[in-house]
């Protein structure tokens, strides 16, 4: 019986405190994570290592964000998630049009944040009788 392969989860986030608390939240669930602090390092961390999610840290909203959104879209349908402090409607709605799967407002508790990774991946991930796959590497 093969173990199955952990989730790879893109991070890109400019703040370090910030990275270290989302990788926190998500080392407990075995997930294989690799960190970025810039878009261009983001854009070729997504065309070489091939990630399961993305994940896009903001502290607020920026116009270079949603750029980034739409640059990845233009070679990825890997599925986005949006961490930001913002909740205001406008915004959520430029993400999302720009090319975000996902958007979630902090402050949020891990089992949230995996939540939404997982059903972020939930339709990209079968088994080869189309079975879907549990996300959990351990048990609820």
């Amino acid at each position: 019986m093969t173990l199955p392969t952990p989730l790879r989860l893109l991070i890109l986030d400019q703040d370090a405190l910030g990275e270290n608390f989302i990788n926190q939240m998500l080392n407990p669930n075995g997930y294989e994570v690799i960190k970025v602090s810039s878009t261009a390092e983001g854009i070729l961390t997504t065309r070489t290592w091939d990630p399961d999610v993305i994940i896009i840290n903001i502290m607020q909203p920026s116009v270079n964000g949603w750029k980034l959104c739409r640059k990845l879209r233009e070679f990825s349908q890997v599925p986005i998630l949006v961490l930001a402090t913002v909740s205001d409607p406008k915004s959520i709605a430029r993400w999302l049009d720009a090319g975000a799967d996902d958007y979630l407002t902090k402050p949020f508790s891990s089992e949230v944040l995996v939540a939404h990774v997982q059903k972020l991946t939930r339709r990209t991930k079968f088994t080869q009788n189309n079975t879907p796959v549990s996300l959990f590497q351990k048990p609820l």
